[in-house]
């Protein structure tokens, strides 16, 4: 049974891979999307992630006790979501589809200058987020969140101006500075893997939309291997430098942290998706036997999540949380421990009657609105970068705290979203930016000699395409 369970949770992942490169190719569905993001997650946390556990025959604290079953009921589980989730996703928000279609595309364009200046502005807005208005009563925490999306958006913007003209020194210079200060200020007393991720991926995900998506999905492939290659890197030694103490340290000293970091034991635990396919199973069996199912406990916990626990002392935790703090005490963890229950993990607890069905159908309708948005305005920085101001939560969603991710997700987006309108608004009444550029100035190029073709390729028929 474990055998069988492995082969089908690889076959499920390559059958992913595949059908997003067949819509990819085809047009359907753009390779970079949050869409394939959020797959990508799944593929690692839930698919790959268990399957490699039983090879390796790898274990965790929280690991199923009767695996070759366990490990079936989880697989079709897992299939019935992915298989959901795709039919929701390609038929779905017809509505929305034809609302947004009705917009022309933005004739508003800003010069290069422009929008780095713009991307340099992310910075202090998001330091006044982290540093200053993160002692607001109850609504500080949201800010310190917001502050990982506006760094993840400025390095965006400065990525986007910079590989439209890759080899110009000044415009590298200026990308390279603002891309480290918001790495650099992700780790201030934090040292999770969520914004470093996101900002990361961030700049491959401009990189996308601003150049690389008009050089053809091998060109894109080959690129996105190098970056993908160099993230694993840097997220291994994140994962395996992490401890309590990260938490309330300087930038400095987390940085020095990584030092002594060990890319084997990261890239071990990254390659097992961090034993959140395990966890999953553990829930299936303790589900409703040991402990009774919390219907819809990740939407009550969206809903709550704004609530500050000092008003509301009995505000429930996330299951992350009350699984290791209530359920399976182990020895020698921190007070502050977690872990990742993984998704279908929270389906089964959040009782698997109903969030199986809910839950696929609900993230299908989720990711095609924000891939329609990208796909209807590819061209407009201003529509696509908030989109991916939050890549980091989302490739974390399938392995929990689904609630948390999803909630900070939106906050993220929306955000973004709001502040980069406010900027560019403020830049204009004061002279900075212009918004009608003459057509010199909308096709400027800086020498980077492939471009010349990048908004032919952009045509009508382009600019219809679903971008998932």
């Amino acid at each position: 049974m474990v055998a069988l369970s492995t082969f089908i949770l690889f076959a499920l992942a390559l059958f992913l891979f595949a059908y997003m490169g067949t819509q990819a190719v085809r047009g359907t569905v753009d390779i970079v999307s949050t869409r394939n993001l959020f797959l990508l997650g799944l593929v690692i946390f839930q698919l790959t992630g268990p399957a490699m556990s039983m090879v390796l025959g790898a274990r965790s604290s929280f690991y199923p006790s009767n695996l070759p079953s366990t490990s079936i009921v989880y697989t079709l589980m897992v299939s019935v979501f992915v298989v959901l989730f795709l039919v929701s996703y390609m038929n779905s928000t017809k509505i929305v589809d034809n609302v947004l279609s009705r917009r022309q595309a933005s004739h508003l364009h800003y010069s290069p200058a422009a929008l780095m200046t713009i991307a340099f502005a992310t910075i202090p807005i998001g330091l006044v987020c982290q540093f200053v208005l993160v002692y607001i009563p109850v609504f500080g925490p949201g800010f310190r969140m917001l502050s990982y999306g506006m760094y993840t958006v400025g390095s965006g913007l400065a990525s986007w101006v910079w590989f439209k003209r890759f080899y110009n020194p000044v415009y590298m210079t200026l990308a390279i500075t603002v891309i480290m200060m918001a790495l650099l200020l992700t780790f201030y007393k934090n040292f999770g893997r969520r914004p470093l991720v996101g900002v990361a991926v961030g700049i491959g995900w401009a990189a996308y939309y601003s150049h690389w998506r008009s050089l053809g999905l091998g060109a894109v492939i080959k690129r996105g291997a190098i970056v993908a290659f160099g993230g694993f890197f840097l997220l291994a030694l994140v994962t395996s430098a992490r401890d309590s103490s990260t938490q309330k340290q300087s930038i400095l000293q987390n940085v020095s942290a990584l030092k002594g970091a060990s890319f084997s034991s990261g890239a071990m635990d990254l390659v097992t998706g961090q034993q959140a396919g395990m966890t999953s199973m553990w829930l299936l069996e303790t589900r409703p036997n040991s402990k009774n199912y919390d219907t819809l406990h990740t939407v009550y916990s969206v809903l709550t999540f704004p609530i500050p626990r000092a008003s509301w002392p009995g505000k429930p935790v996330g299951l992350s949380i009350s699984m290791p703090s209530s359920e399976m005490k182990i020895a020698g963890k921190p007070r502050d421990w977690n872990i990742g229950p993984g998704l279908i993990g929270h389906i089964e607890n959040d009782n698997p009657f109903i969030a199986l069905w809910l839950y696929p159908i609900f993230f299908g309708i989720y990711f095609r609105v924000f891939d329609r948005v990208v796909a209807l305005f590819p061209e407009n920085p201003f529509a696509v970068l908030p989109m991916g101001a939050a890549l980091g939560q989302i490739i974390a969603m399938p392995r929990g705290e689904l609630g948390s991710f999803f909630f900070i997700a939106n906050l993220n987006v929306f955000g973004a979203l709001a502040i980069m309108i406010s900027i560019s608004f403020v830049l204009k009444l004061l002279g900075f930016i212009s918004y009608q550029a003459d057509d010199e100035e909308l096709y400027y190029d800086d020498g980077y000699d492939q471009d010349d073709n990048q908004y032919d390729y952009y045509g009508d028929d382009q600019s219809t395409m679903e971008s998932g």
